[in-house]
């Protein structure tokens, strides 16, 4: 008989506690702030009244990649959110991640490469974004914008060099742009375009 009355008593904090308002909500980022929406969210969950509202809200941030939600005895939640972290800005109007899922480019982070190109070349674009961030290319050098044309192929721009990688980026040139950009570098003589897309070598040009 007391077993049944010790059930009967925890059934009813559960369902009295499932009722009821929380008191506060708690958030926190993970991977800190990187976007404008993150500050956004802490003042609508200020305003959310039940638990549902609250999974509601988090499953409409488009940035959020995953969240955990944890319900404290003293009535307090606290929200864990794991967001999307970009690797580049798709023309102007999306970011993507590294799982290549889109989400929108909500103007706050400006450091990232701009990639302007057609749905079916993005692939491509992520291969030569990964092998810049997973070399040291990035501590030379620092690219603005990655364009790609199918008169002329795939043109990536710093602030000072126009680099040519023609309608396919390969393993081979991948090789010949690292190969090349340390050439300057050690040089310490800027070129204003290097054409990485002849088969016997590499073309420097130093002109305005």
């Amino acid at each position: 008989m007391l077993t049944y009355k010790y059930f009967f008593t925890v059934v009813l904090l559960i369902i009295l506690s499932s009722c009821s308002n929380f008191k506060s909500i708690e958030v926190f980022f993970e991977d800190g702030f990187l976007y404008a929406g993150q500050k956004d969210l802490i003042s609508e969950l200020k305003l959310v009244k039940t638990r549902k509202e609250i999974k509601t809200t988090l499953l409409k941030q488009e940035w959020v990649e995953d969240f955990k939600i944890k319900f404290r005895i003293n009535g307090n939640i606290r929200v864990i959110i794991k967001t999307k972290i970009p690797i580049f800005i798709w023309n102007d109007k999306y970011y993507v991640d590294s799982n290549m899922k889109t989400f929108s480019f909500d103007e706050s982070n400006y450091d990232l490469v701009n990639v302007f190109c057609p749905s079916n070349q993005l692939n491509e674009a992520r291969d030569l974004i990964d092998f810049i961030n997973t070399s040291s290319i990035s501590d030379q050098i620092s690219f603005k914008k990655l364009d790609f044309k199918y008169s002329s192929g795939w043109i990536l721009l710093s602030n000072n060099t126009e680099i040519k990688f023609g309608k396919n980026i390969t393993k081979t040139r991948l090789t010949s742009f690292k190969q090349s950009l340390n050439y300057v570098y050690e040089s310490k003589s800027i070129p204003s375009m290097i054409d990485l897309r002849y088969k016997d070598g590499v073309a420097f040009d130093y002109g305005k």
